[in-house]
C-alpha cells in the first residue's frame, strides 16, 4: 500500500511526528478512563502477568493489556478520525461521485484500511503510555490496590 497522508501508515508517521503535548494530554486522559473502566480485568491481567511471567512492571503490563484487548481508548474519537481519513480519500479521487458511488468508495477505503488503521491507533496508544507513564502509573496503581 502506498504510504501517503491518507493511508493508515502515512497517518501514523504524520501523527507521531506532529504529536503535541495537548494531544498527549488528551490521550492520557482517555487512557486513564479506559483503564479505570476495566479495572477488574486489568487487576486480573496484571496478576496473571506477575504469576505467569514474573512481570511486575505496570507500564509494560498496561501496554500488553492494550495489545491483548485490541481496543482503542476513545472509540468516538477513533471513529471520527477514521471517517475523516476516508472522506479525504474520496475527495482526492477528484470525481463527481453519485451518493451511491461515494458510499461505495468510503466503504472500499474502510475495507482496505480499517484493520491497519486500528493496529496503528493501538500502537500510538502504547507510544503515549510510554510518554505519559509518570502521570498514569500512580493513578492506576492506586485503583488496582483498592
Amino acid at each position: 500500500m502506498p504510504q501517503n497522508k491518507n493511508t493508515p501508515s502515512g497517518v501514523s508517521k504524520r501523527i507521531k511526528s506532529e504529536i503535541s503535548q495537548k494531544d498527549l494530554e488528551a490521550i492520557k486522559a482517555s487512557a486513564i478512563d479506559f483503564f479505570l473502566k476495566d479495572i477488574e480485568k486489568l487487576k486480573q491481567f496484571t496478576k496473571k502477568m506477575q504469576e505467569d511471567f514474573g512481570q511486575s512492571d505496570l507500564t509494560f503490563a498496561l501496554k500488553m493489556f492494550v495489545l491483548n484487548s485490541n481496543k482503542v481508548f476513545n472509540m468516538t474519537e477513533y471513529m471520527k478520525n477514521q471517517s475523516q481519513l476516508a472522506e479525504e480519500y474520496v475527495k482526492l479521487q477528484n470525481k463527481n461521485f453519485t451518493s451511491e458511488e461515494r458510499r461505495s468508495a468510503l466503504n472500499g477505503w474502510i475495507e482496505k484500511n480499517a484493520a491497519l488503521y486500528r493496529k496503528e491507533a493501538i500502537f500510538e496508544q502504547i507510544y503515549c503510555i510510554d510518554k505519559t507513564s509518570k502521570d498514569i502509573i500512580p493513578i492506576i496503581t492506586k485503583a488496582i490496590k483498592t
